[in-house]
């Protein structure tokens, strides 16, 4: 740090000592932004401090505190800033903020431990004060728009108890000196020292990660015995859940307000599904009716009369990996506070008749999306594996499957989660299925409340003996010793190609063969969707064969289930094949063959348009030799069962 740090903490030692032991008689403050201008008084502290101002932040988007920092800075006040730049492409503006501070000369470092720094705290030296709670540094996050109307929800807590002080101090100094999970960020040279003595952490107060807010959160609802108020943001760890719901069982009365836009956001997915199982156990909730937000993160337990709050919502993240700030406190005062704030909130009762919260109505999941088999397929395999795409609010699953037009259901309440991604399909597999005869099949998902969405009816067909009809010029056979024959049929654009097979590769190959003709230079392409996984090298792909004999040579493109995509070929007949390294990837994939004169080429693609060689080899082969999509399950005594679509 390129200047003296505060005088007395320099001089003498004891002197910040003195000072906080002598402040026993706390001057506190909570203030509510619902209404208030809770911005000013923090200005004003800015303005005010003439030894030293310590921040920590997730975010800062209003420039009012940046530039009272920044002058404060240019008057001589020593300021350090703890930050996290991981919050810019979230927060417009704080990109801006943090390039002003460290322009301005501020010594800055940032985190880098996989938990962000969520705080949302200033320190002031000179005053012994400290404010956090859970509003960000942004405009509309102390100060309503309109009040009671359009605001965000927040705590807002400035104190000068010499406990809460000093324990921030430490906890600022932990912050500043540690460099495994802080770094450089700006104007910090020179050794990492600490400003403040070291003092004991109030244990009232709870700083994640190293204190798991999770756990004492917990144990608060589980020695609950009279009444338990909540007001949350976002509930997406079921620890809480879980203690709320045996409250609830065991007699406790509960009440719960949270926020509207975190229930279907889908980066934050549990928390519909934890808000479902509250709503389903009968707790009264209600949500947001203001046009701002609930950002608050409180609680209320009037047994132990006990508030809770702070900057850690009811997350996995916020209670054992972010780092966060929050206070368990028994002050009457404090709590007395929230119990009006969450008592007006939750019967409406502010100035003018403002509607602040509704009650809660569940909304219901998307209409699964059936993904195979592909609507009118043709299915030759013994069973077949119903996939689908229920989005990221269906829970539940119940499964329509028959022979008629409109299916009965045959399982019910599936607990298969919602879809963490785009390619998190769900699966159930079929009964045996039999010779001649259409299936029909259809998915109703289901929420943790109760609300259902049923997707559309699907059909297969499996053929009445051997493989269904393909295309014209297209045959099909098994090649090499298979344990059992395997079989290929097409319909609505799909091939399913099935076979057994020891593998295709040493001197000879045992597999299933869907083929036709080709003389001369030609290429084939395929999106190989599934492949069933008889074993981690159970493969499919699109092959060139010089002939239909076991040990021919050949070209081979392939998805295998587990091991990746590869280019394996054999140069002649008899001879051990060969491959290039594999690289990672699963099907869906797109997959290419192509003979140019003797050179031989496979490549893969993600979309069909961009390609990527995987290898190539030069082979002499007959003039006229069979290009088709090969199936081997790698264990002989199974079929292994593929779609392949897209074929050109």
């Amino acid at each position: 740090m390129t200047r003296t740090r505060w005088a007395c903490l320099t001089a003498v030692v004891i002197c910040s000592v003195l000072v906080i032991a002598a402040e026993a008689g706390a001057t506190e403050t909570l203030c509510d932004p619902s209404f208030q201008n809770c911005r000013d008084p923090l200005l004003a502290s800015i303005n005010a401090e003439t030894v030293g101002i310590d921040v920590g932040f997730w975010f800062m988007t209003d420039a009012r505190y940046e530039a009272a920092i920044v002058n404060r800075w240019k008057a001589g006040v020593p300021v350090r800033l703890l930050v996290d730049p991981r919050a810019n492409p979230t927060y417009a503006g704080n990109s801006t903020m943090l390039a002003d501070f460290a322009a301005a000369g501020i010594p800055m470092r940032n985190r880098i431990a996989t938990g962000i720094l969520h705080w949302k705290m200033m320190l002031f030296a000179g005053q012994n004060i400290v404010e956090f709670g859970s509003s960000n540094f942004a405009p509309t996050e102390f100060v309503p728009t309109t009040p009671y109307t359009n605001y965000d929800d927040e705590s807002v807590y400035t104190t000068d108890d010499p406990a809460i002080v000093g324990s921030f101090k430490t906890k600022y100094d932990d912050s500043w000196t540690d460099t495994t999970n802080f770094a450089n960020y700006a104007n910090v040279s020179g050794p990492l020292t600490r400003v403040y003595p070291t003092y004991p952490i109030d244990p009232d107060l709870n700083f994640p990660p190293s204190q798991d807010f999770g756990a004492r959160n917990v144990a608060a609802i589980g020695a609950e015995k009279t009444k338990i108020d909540v007001l949350m943001y976002r509930i997406t760890d079921q620890r809480h859940t879980n203690a709320i719901l045996a409250a609830w069982n065991r007699g406790i009365p509960i009440r719960i307000i949270t926020e509207n836009k975190e229930y279907h956001l889908a980066q934050y997915l549990w928390d519909s599904w934890n808000v479902d199982r509250l709503y389903a156990a009968g707790i009264p909730i209600k949500w947001r009716g203001h046009a701002g937000q609930n950002h608050g993160k409180v609680e209320l337990l009037y047994g132990q009369g006990l508030a809770v709050f702070g900057s850690s919502n009811w997350t996995s993240a916020s209670a054992t990996s972010q780092a966060e700030h929050n206070y368990f406190t028994t002050k009457s005062w404090m709590f007395t506070w929230f119990q009006d704030q969450f008592e007006r909130m939750w019967n409406n009762t502010a100035p003018g008749g403002v509607v602040e919260t509704v009650p809660f109505t569940p909304l219901p999941p998307n209409k699964a999306v059936n993904e195979s088999p592909a609507n009118a397929a043709t299915v030759t395999t013994s069973t077949a594996v119903l996939t689908w795409y229920p989005g990221p609010w269906g829970v539940l699953y119940d499964v329509y499957f028959g022979t008629t037009s409109t299916p009965p259901i045959v399982a019910s309440n599936l607990n298969l989660g919602p879809s963490l991604s785009t390619t998190d399909f769900k699966k159930w597999t079929t009964p045996a299925l039999v010779a001649g005869t259409t299936y029909y099949w259809q998915i109703v998902s289901r929420t943790m409340a109760g609300l259902t969405a049923t997707g559309p009816i699907s059909s297969f067909t499996v053929p009445a003996s051997g493989g269904g009809h393909l295309p014209s010029g297209w045959t099909d056979t098994d090649i090499g010793a298979v344990g059992t024959a395997g079989g290929a049929s097409y319909g609505g654009g799909t091939f399913t190609v099935s076979g057994s097979g020891a593998d295709i590769w040493n001197t000879a190959d045992a597999f299933h063969y869907a083929y036709e003709p080709l003389t001369g230079d030609g290429q084939l392409i395929a999106r190989v969707d599934s492949v069933e996984n008889t074993a981690s090298w159970a493969k499919a792909g699109v092959m060139i064969r010089n002939t239909l004999d076991a040990n021919s040579a050949y070209a081979l493109m392939l998805v295998s289930a587990g091991k990746g995509t590869a280019f394996q070929y054999r140069l002649s007949a008899g001879a051990s094949a060969a491959g290039a390294t594999p690289v990672s990837g699963t099907a869906p994939v797109w997959v290419k063959i192509v003979r140019a004169g003797s050179v031989l080429s496979g490549y893969t693609s993600l979309d069909g348009t961009t390609w990527t060689l995987a290898g190539q080899a030069t082979i002499t082969m007959n003039a006229s030799v069979n290009i088709g999509l090969a199936v081997t399950s790698h264990n002989n005594s199974a079929l292994c069962s593929v779609t392949i679509d897209k074929v050109q």
